[in-house]
């Protein structure tokens, strides 16, 4: 790691970065204070390398901004129809040994699991109009593997 004239690191502390193109529009300002902070939040795992494998479960972020998982829900949907985010690998729990959370994917960034170039697709949502975005992955597969992105499916269900 390089280091300045004083020893200090050149290296940024962790951070969330909002830019302003991505304030300004129209879709940001149509998502509600929960939706904000679960982007924040899902943001906030971004690693510059791990863009869909994002697990951030109901009950995590029910937790973590002290609201109900209807709430945390809702927030997951939100962020779906406005094209901020889309689902990679649907989580699954009901008779699995391995249960696990939904992995997700922001939009505003290239797919590190499908390569997809990033769609940015919020970009494009107005008020009144249903984006073609996709709501939900593949299941988790049996063998607990990442596999590549599958076709679009039915649920909005975080």
């Amino acid at each position: 790691m390089k280091r300045d004239q004083k020893g200090n690191s050149n290296k940024a502390p962790p951070h969330v970065r909002l830019y302003d193109w991505l304030l300004a529009s129209e879709a940001w300002k149509d998502l509600t204070p929960q939706a904000r902070a679960l982007y924040v939040l899902l943001k906030a795992q971004y690693k510059g390398m791990n863009n869909g494998r994002l697990v951030l479960s109901i009950r995590q972020v029910s937790e973590e901004m002290h609201v109900s998982k209807t709430t945390a829900a809702e927030a997951f949907k939100e962020l779906v129809a406005h094209g901020f985010t889309e689902v990679v690998i649907r989580g699954s729990f009901g008779g699995r040994k391995d249960g696990r959370a939904t992995e997700w994917r922001l939009t505003e960034y290239p797919c590190d699991v499908s390569g997809e170039l990033p769609s940015k697709a919020f970009m494009s949502w107005r008020p009144g109009s249903i984006l073609t975005v996709r709501p939900e992955g593949r299941s988790v597969p049996h063998t607990g593997l990442i596999g590549t992105h599958s076709g679009p499916s039915k649920s909005l269900r975080a």
